[in-house]
């Protein structure tokens, strides 16, 4: 029986790839290619991989063509498709396939508010803006460090408003010791150093639905246990590469620096505040992706073993 159930799975995921291996946005030409790996080690998707003696484009891929510029033999020529990259289609294929039944936070950083889009006008939590378009908010709004109240705009790459000195003071009381999130203020910005700095401070971050926002950088979601191990799944499918998580720091430190950074997405339960302020339930974690990633990764949701269950 587990022999036979095997080589179903085998044979379904074989032919879903034979079927899609012509269908690359980029297809390497085999004839031309020596197998040196330049373009594996200079796609930012990790979605160039060898299979046996070839090396080939998965549905990972992105349309941004760096691979073109790193192959010195001209063996990388356009494929038959395109990445689909439309926001409204992705938004309703992730809560189909997923069974989602809250909104998807979109992302864009961005040195000043878009024309069109309003600034947050007081003072306001990244983590609770999150939270109202979980709960059905969808309008973007752009939000920066004046608006920030907590610390959250630095762990953002969109630096620090001006405070006065007793008020940091007394907030720094507040979050350490019994009851707090760390015993003293020396250990409260040690999460910090152990991720990616930002290469420049943004002005502010545009935050919708992902229904409402075109080509966002960042994509953020509450799932539950399975629907994260159905996209951890279909993230790894074609790849082998993994999604690794973050806790201990803030919500916002932990979700999107790397997807935003490194290109690489990432699960976290988030912290005390932020878990409040987004109004996560118990069984909710957060699922943070790299936009550039999300049309390979929604495709393979078909075609792994959690597509077996119907």
């Amino acid at each position: 029986m587990i022999k036979s159930c095997l080589r179903e799975i085998s044979l379904y995921h074989n032919l879903n790839y034979q079927q899609r291996e012509v269908m690359m946005p980029f297809i390497i030409n085999q004839s031309q290619c020596v197998g040196c790996g330049s373009c594996i080690g200079n796609c930012p998707n990790r979605a160039i991989i060898r299979k046996g003696a070839e090396v080939i484009i998965t549905g990972m891929c992105s349309d941004c063509g760096i691979c073109i510029r790193h192959c010195g033999l001209d063996a990388i020529n356009t494929g038959k498709s395109r990445a689909v990259f439309d926001n409204r289609k992705q938004d309703r294929a992730l809560k189909e396939k997923l069974l989602l039944t809250r909104n998807i936070v979109a992302m864009k950083f961005a040195d000043k508010a878009p024309a069109g889009v309003p600034e947050e006008d007081g003072l306001n939590f990244w983590c609770h803006i999150c939270g109202d378009i979980f709960e059905g908010h969808e309008a973007p709004i752009f939000f920066g460090a004046k608006n920030s109240v907590c610390g959250g705009s630095s762990a953002l790459g969109l630096g620090t408003r001006s405070v006065n000195r007793d008020d940091v003071l007394a907030m720094i009381e507040v979050v350490t010791g019994d009851g707090g999130y760390f015993t003293t203020n020396d250990l409260f910005t040690k999460p910090r150093t152990l991720f990616p700095k930002f290469p420049k401070v943004y002005g502010g971050m545009v935050i919708a639905s992902l229904a409402r926002m075109k080509m966002p950088d960042i994509i953020l979601m509450p799932v539950n246990g399975k629907q994260m191990c159905m996209l951890a799944t279909a993230y790894a499918f074609e790849t082998g590469e993994i999604i690794t998580g973050n806790a201990g720091g803030g919500t916002c430190l932990a979700t999107v620096t790397i997807p935003f950074l490194e290109n690489r997405p990432v699960f976290s339960c988030g912290d005390h505040g932020g878990r409040m302020h987004m109004r996560l339930k118990d069984e909710e974690s957060l699922a943070c992706f790299p936009y550039r990633l999300v049309p390979g990764t929604v495709a393979n949701l078909d075609r792994t073993v959690f597509a077996q269950d119907g």
